[in-house]
């Protein structure tokens, strides 16, 4: 009845359209960098590891670097970083690399030339309906611990050591909505499940935000051993910009949304979105809940 009653009736006169024409500020196409890190989080990574140090840390938002360099504020054993061009829909500036390693008290290794790790982000799609922008960066990166000894000569003779590669594969979805101004970012990570692993994206101005991080699972003598793609970090976020494509300092969690079957939305600042990750404990046991990454829950005192 409704239907029948609309298709008989007559269409508004252009005359009695009291309407006007808005402009629209469309938000920037920016760039954003991200990070993807693997990390042990005590001073060793024990016996299982044959004692050779780790990176003594947390989950942390600080910049990598090399070795000694200036700027560098947390080492991994291996981190990797790239910038996305939302506006030319390109992946620049990819780095991959690794922290010098070894035991206390003994020579540690430098990862240069052949020694270090590799990494990219693959072929970038860039797909666009009308002020809604969609970009898909597919990567990777691998590496070995050249501390071990005779580990270093057999990869810069061969090209291959006995050593099992660390691997981390990541499909990361970022869409940008100019109009309604926000961004969508959905991460998926998997790889060896060991060691620790975090993302985080960052925009023009340094503000950071995380994608999501992960508690190892085993050891080092044999979670490393072949390219597993055990399920690291699966998250969906929205995160409010400005005009110029920065953060605004709210962030939407859309995986939880959808777990507690919520209509709309819910923002949060994000500053209490990262602090839940920087005070999480990076060796929290993993033996029994290891299908399940940590990610604010309802029952932690937030709906994020």
């Amino acid at each position: 009845m409704p239907d029948a009653a609309l298709k008989r009736a007559n269409s508004t006169p252009s005359s009695q359209r009291t309407g006007q024409v808005v402009n629209l500020r469309l938000a920037k196409l920016a760039r954003y960098e991200l990070n993807i890190r693997s990390f042990h989080p005590a001073k060793t990574f024990g016996w299982s590891g044959f004692n050779y140090e780790g990176d003594a840390r947390g989950f942390s938002l600080g910049a990598s670097g090399k070795s000694g360099s200036s700027g560098a504020q947390v080492t991994s054993r291996i981190w990797h970083r790239f910038a996305v061009d939302t506006n030319a829909g390109e992946v620049l500036d990819v780095e991959t690399a690794s922290n010098d390693s070894g035991k206390q008290g003994e020579a540690h290794t430098r990862y240069d030339g052949e020694l270090q790790p590799k990494g990219g982000s693959w072929p970038l799609v860039k797909k666009e309906s009308g002020p809604v922008t969609t970009l898909f960066v597919d990567g990777g990166y691998a590496g070995e611990n050249h501390a071990f000894p005779l580990s270093a000569t057999a990869k810069k003779t061969t090209g291959m050591t006995f050593v099992p590669s660390l691997d981390v594969s990541y499909k990361i979805v970022i869409t940008v909505d100019r109009v309604a101004k926000h961004v969508d970012i959905v991460s998926y990570i998997s790889g060896d499940g060991f060691p620790n692993c975090e993302a985080f994206i960052s925009d023009s101005k340094g503000t950071a935000v995380f994608l999501g991080i992960h508690v190892r699972k085993g050891a080092a003598s044999f979670s490393l051993w072949g390219d597993k793609k055990y399920p690291m970090i699966s998250s969906a976020i929205r995160l409010g910009i400005d005009e110029d494509g920065n953060f605004n300092g709210l962030i939407a969690n859309e995986l939880k949304r959808r777990k507690l079957n919520k209509e709309k939305l819910e923002f949060h600042p994000l500053a209490e979105w990262n602090n839940f990750f920087t005070s999480l404990d990076p060796s929290a046991e993993r033996w029994m809940w290891m299908w399940e990454e940590p990610m604010p829950e309802q029952s932690k005192g937030s709906s994020r």
